[in-house]
């Protein structure tokens, strides 16, 4: 009773003969930012890493990360003074101060659990005086260490020591986890996570997805980073954008719709260019170029690196998708189309006649043959054949639409400020994912693979299954 009732004061309902997608600790993974990290522990399996964010988990048979533990499962807003491992099991104890007290991880149940820690727990816990101490080749390249590609200098913030190898495992307050040999002095920066919190866009590309931040003004960390499909590994590069708005993968090419322009990246070298088209939203990619849609107009960049604007220059670009020969232009005033050989953007026939449709389309999308597209209070889809329009309302919980995107099962998918939508056309009904019960935050972007939908949020990059 108590789940029906939950649905229907969401507005909420269940797409018939589809079961709808829970969101949950077995399906739902968030990546962020994990470069803060507040205290270290290390077991003879594992080396957590409490972090701003999220825990960190690494396996150090494996030598990989596993899924961190996020807010949305559960992980403390306080601020973790301590971590202490507990060397019979896959258990971490977190210390959030005198106000909180502790509170127990256990990986196995992935449940936490309040209480006080146990009698002889604490004798463990390592200061980075004291680890420093025992690794003085560490001590004289601290120096080293803590300096990143861009010379930027961190502090070590917490240490954890291992029984059996000669090796000391130091938090960072902005490089991360590091892994110290105590012996040879040589280490190792385990690199795990996003540039920034923020992710703005997000698009699919080989054996994983690339996310392109988005930041506040004066963060020092900014840019692109590929996620592997499994969570193992992530690779980054920083660049000076702020707001990524769309993400395009063309080839070994990104394309990166951002406040400054189009920042086209080689995904191998990281060697990049800026086209000057300031505020650009939306991206598409077509045979003949890289369209772009910008607060001003419609643009294309050519094969030949050469700018085209096509006309009017007085509408707002929200939404771009290319169908065939066919530019759908979703915009500040309604849904428009660019036609082979056409010079500008025009209203589709089938839509002149219907001026309530001369609203902001918020978000396009591709469900094989028909196209669809979110309104501020409709999702709408053209049947192919009829070139019919069929409208159903968004739930108020959705927000904002910002996204919208078809997974592999047929359903439709449309990110909102405040949830996560899950549509199934065939019978015209919706379901919510509400922040911050089961979306971490504000959805700005979306992706689909053959496994998993992608989700850009404000806090982090989600993984569903």
């Amino acid at each position: 009773m108590w789940l029906v009732i939950l649905a229907c004061a969401t507005g909420a309902v269940r797409p018939s003969g589809r079961p709808t997608v829970l969101l949950g600790p077995d399906n739902r993974v968030v990546i962020s930012d994990f470069s803060n990290v507040q205290a270290v522990a290390a077991s003879p399996w594992f080396v957590f890493a409490a972090t701003a964010h999220g825990l960190l988990i690494y396996d150090r048979v494996a030598r990989r990360f596993r899924p961190p533990v996020t807010r949305i499962d559960g992980y403390p807003t306080a601020r973790v003074r301590r971590a202490i491992a507990d060397p019979s099991g896959n258990t971490v104890w977190l210390d959030l101060g005198t106000v909180f007290g502790y509170v127990r991880y256990e990986m196995d149940g992935r449940t936490w659990m309040p209480g006080s820690l146990p009698s002889g727990q604490g004798d463990g816990t390592l200061t980075v005086e004291a680890a420093l101490a025992s690794a003085p080749l560490a001590d004289a390249m601290r120096a080293a260490i803590l300096t990143d590609t861009r010379l930027r200098v961190t502090q070590f913030t917490s240490a954890a020591a291992t029984a059996d190898r000669p090796e000391i495992f130091f938090g960072t307050n902005g490089m991360g986890l590091v892994r110290v040999d105590k012996q040879t002095g040589e280490w190792e920066v385990l690199t795990y996570g996003l540039l920034a919190p923020g992710v703005g866009a997000v698009a699919s590309a080989s054996n994983g997805v690339w996310a392109a931040s988005n930041a506040r003004p004066g963060a020092s960390r900014r840019g692109v980073t590929w996620v592997a499909s499994d969570l193992s590994s992530v690779r980054s590069s920083e660049f000076n954008f702020l707001q990524s708005r769309r993400l395009l993968v063309a080839g070994d090419q990104l394309w990166i719709a951002n406040e400054q322009g189009v920042l086209r990246i080689d995904s191998s070298t990281f060697v990049s260019r800026l086209y000057d088209l300031p505020d650009a939203t939306a991206l598409a990619s077509a045979r003949n170029g890289i369209w772009v849609g910008t607060t001003r107009g419609l643009s294309l960049i050519t094969a030949d690196e050469r700018i085209q604007d096509f006309g009017p220059s007085s509408i707002a670009i929200t939404s771009l998708l290319a169908a065939g020969d066919t530019l759908w232009v979703g915009t500040n005033a309604g849904l428009g189309q660019l036609l082979p050989g056409a010079t500008a953007v025009t209203t589709p026939v089938e839509l002149v006649d219907r001026p309530s449709l001369r609203v902001t389309v918020y978000a396009l999308g591709r469900l094989q043959d028909t196209i669809a597209m979110a309104t501020a209070r409709e999702l709408l889809w053209r049947n192919p054949t009829t070139q019919v329009w069929t409208a159903v309302p968004l739930p108020l919980t959705l927000g904002t639409p910002t996204a919208l995107v078809a997974d592999q099962d047929g359903a439709l998918w449309i990110g909102g400020t405040r949830g996560l939508a899950q549509a199934d056309i065939s019978s015209g009904l919706v379901h919510v994912h509400s922040v911050p019960l089961e979306v971490p935050a504000a959805v700005r972007d979306l992706a689909s693979d053959r496994d998993f939908l992608w989700a850009a949020t404000d806090s982090g990059l989600m993984r569903i299954r």
